[in-house]
């Protein structure tokens, strides 16, 4: 796996000289990475490096080679999973996590990119106090050039890049799963869920992994509403077939008035 590092990051997590490296042939497996400053933190953006698809983490903490590749796959692990793409982590990425390599930027159009990128989160996170999570669900919505699917598009967004990525690699599983005679399951489960918090207030999210997003919400990093109302608990929970659905969901329970989100969790009570 390669992790494309800044000179400023690069100079943080102390890797030394790097590598000039063409892109890993597993382009699932070759991010670019950036730390830029925010509301008087630093955070690090995380780029796949091919279709520039980002997620955000928080870069306090990261002091070294070690703990930056930890939290890295961490980050895009849990990204990954809460943006449906779960399947192609533990298959094109996972796998390739035993051999990490740090390098230079691949080339001046992604540096470029991630420039812009880095402008819209800073912006995401001072100006419209959004979470480090979810500002990647915005920067992944964002029209950049240098990934236009056709010449003729001039612009294309990192999630349409990726999702393009991850369906040319199932079309292929698919292929060779047929020849040898298995069965590939793509399938997701997403969960609305209602968390308590130590307040008594409550609180409605969406998330593919309710074990993993509430230990994220009890530890400060999930949402800034119950950062400052911890420990949260989770009290009601419903799946439903795909993101969009989810979303939905997750609205009209946000609209409800209090005595009705009571009655929805003592209905599973």
């Amino acid at each position: 796996m390669i992790f494309r590092l800044s000179q400023k990051l690069n100079q943080k997590i102390k890797t030394g000289t790097l590598d000039v490296l063409p892109l890993h042939q597993n382009p699932f497996a070759d991010w670019s990475c950036h730390i830029f400053p925010a509301n008087r933190r630093q955070y690090i953006l995380l780029s796949n490096t091919k279709s520039l698809y980002s997620c955000v983490m928080d870069a306090k903490g990261i002091t070294n080679q070690k703990i930056f590749v930890e939290s890295a796959l961490n980050g895009i692990r849990d990204f990954t999973a809460d943006d449906s793409h779960q399947w192609a982590f533990r298959k094109f990425i996972a796998p390739e996590t035993e051999t990490v390599q740090f390098a230079k930027s691949l080339n001046r159009s992604v540096t470029s990119s991630m420039n812009q990128l880095v402008e819209c989160a800073q912006i995401l996170l001072i100006e419209d106090q959004v979470p480090p999570h979810e500002v990647g669900f915005k920067l992944n919505d964002f029209l950049l050039s240098s990934i236009a699917e056709t010449k003729s598009d001039g612009y294309g967004r990192p999630e349409d890049a990726f999702r393009r990525m991850v369906e040319s690699r199932k079309i292929e599983v698919a292929e060779l799963a047929h020849r040898e005679g298995e069965v590939v399951e793509y399938a997701t489960t997403w969960f609305v869920y209602i968390l308590r918090c130590v307040d008594g207030s409550f609180y409605t999210g969406i998330t593919t992994d309710l074990n993993r997003r509430c230990e994220q919400h009890n530890a400060g990093t999930a949402s800034r509403y119950t950062r400052s109302r911890l420990p949260v608990s989770m009290v009601y929970h419903e799946i439903q077939a795909n993101r969009s659905l989810a979303l939905k969901r997750e609205l009209e329970i946000k609209a409800m008035s209090r005595k009705a989100k009571e009655e929805l969790i003592k209905s599973v009570m």
